[in-house]
């Protein structure tokens, strides 16, 4: 079930696409229009007005305004902060690298589990069939038979139980994603580790964003973001049978004098800052713990593949031995059966390490924040 022209950033791509899509459905039903990019604060506002002397000869007078609230600077550069979703779109895409990860090395973990068991009945089928011709002949005892087969049966509900696990995670893995085979290559280049990393993790960024969200939020609430008001005027005037038409404009611009925040904003402030630190430092810590940990499993795994590298040819040494001793029909052959399916185990452990190795690999570039 691997595809070789797919690549990890296709799967991701492709669950960013499933992820957009379901998102859409489920707000379906609930429409939000999109605000245009305009230079009005407000929407515009129309005046009219009418005033008539009720004297003989009085006058008539007539007045519509026209009248637009023009956003700040500030104001314009507050809408396009706001406006910036990178750092939303940067953290849903750690996110789902994290559950492709997590699928792919499970799913990797389970298939080798499946395939260790399968190998294990291999030698198990064979050596029933050799001790089963022993025992009729009366060379070896009936039990080892019996430990044959319920060793052989144990591995077989293992194996239903791996087989079950890779159909479940590949389900998932669809679901997640829209596909139905995964990428021959699946390892990853560990990430460079810098000083700056952890500032540059997605989580960290899309925290900062929050921040910077509500500081313009005040801001936009604030004296300096206040629109500027233009006014545009026609005034029509009629007395004693004299018309006069007239034509004015009018700018209202507001003025900020001494501090730009109410006392409530200034408290709000304080507040949300007080927050975020407290947030910020304590997601750099679990950052740092969730990097910590993943190094250190990594480390473990390292050493591990040197002892059972070690191992394993030590196994292979010891093989043909055990197939000489087999066919000897010494008196030893319970230990002959433990030490054929210990070789077995082995071959399982270094092969289920070397998946540990790239998928501890891919949980520290999760850890650090890099997407796949």
């Amino acid at each position: 079930m691997v595809a070789t022209q797919l690549t990890l950033n296709d799967v991701l791509d492709a669950a960013l696409e499933v992820h957009q899509r379901d998102n859409k459905q489920n707000s379906s039903e609930i429409t939000i229009q999109q605000p245009t990019d305009s230079w009005l604060a407000s929407p515009p506002s129309v005046g009219l007005l009418y005033m008539h002397n009720q004297q003989n000869l009085g006058s008539k007078e007539t007045e519509l305004s026209l009248n637009l609230a023009i956003k700040s600077r500030l104001q314009t550069e507050i809408d396009q902060q706001l406006q910036s979703s990178v750092p939303i779109i940067q953290q849903q895409a750690l996110f789902l690298s994290g559950l492709i990860r997590f699928i792919i090395w499970e799913y990797k973990l389970q298939y080798v589990y499946a395939k260790q068991a399968q190998q294990k009945l291999t030698v198990l089928n064979k050596l029933l069939s050799h001790y089963t011709q022993l025992e009729e002949a009366g060379n070896t005892p009936a039990y080892l038979t019996l430990l044959i087969q319920q060793e052989s049966i144990q591995v077989q509900l293992s194996l239903l139980t791996h087989q079950n696990q890779t159909q479940r995670l590949l389900a998932q893995y669809t679901a997640l994603t829209g596909l139905k085979t995964l990428p021959e290559k699946t390892t990853e280049t560990l990430y460079n580790e810098h000083a700056e990393a952890i500032n540059l993790h997605p989580d960290i960024q899309a925290l900062d964003a929050t921040w910077q969200a509500n500081i313009a939020q005040i801001n936009a609430a604030s004296n300096h973001a206040k629109p500027w008001n233009l006014s545009l005027f026609a005034k029509h005037n009629e007395t004693a049978g004299i018309s006069d038409n007239q034509l004015g404009v009018g700018l209202d611009i507001p003025l900020s004098i001494g501090n730009n925040f109410t006392p409530a904003q200034y408290n709000q402030l304080m507040l949300l800052q007080s927050q975020y630190a407290l947030e910020r430092n304590r997601l750099q810590q679990q950052i740092q713990q969730a990097i910590s940990n993943a190094k250190a499993q990594l480390e473990l795994s390292e050493a591990r593949e040197s002892l059972l590298k070690k191992s394993l040819l030590l196994t292979q040494k010891l093989q043909p031995t055990l197939d000489r001793l087999l066919k000897a029909n010494t008196t030893e052959q319970e230990w002959i059966l433990r030490r054929t399916l210990e070789i077995v185990e082995i071959q399982g452990q270094y092969a289920i390490n070397q998946i540990n190795l790239a998928k501890n690999i891919a949980t520290l570039n999760q850890a650090a924040g890099k997407s796949l």
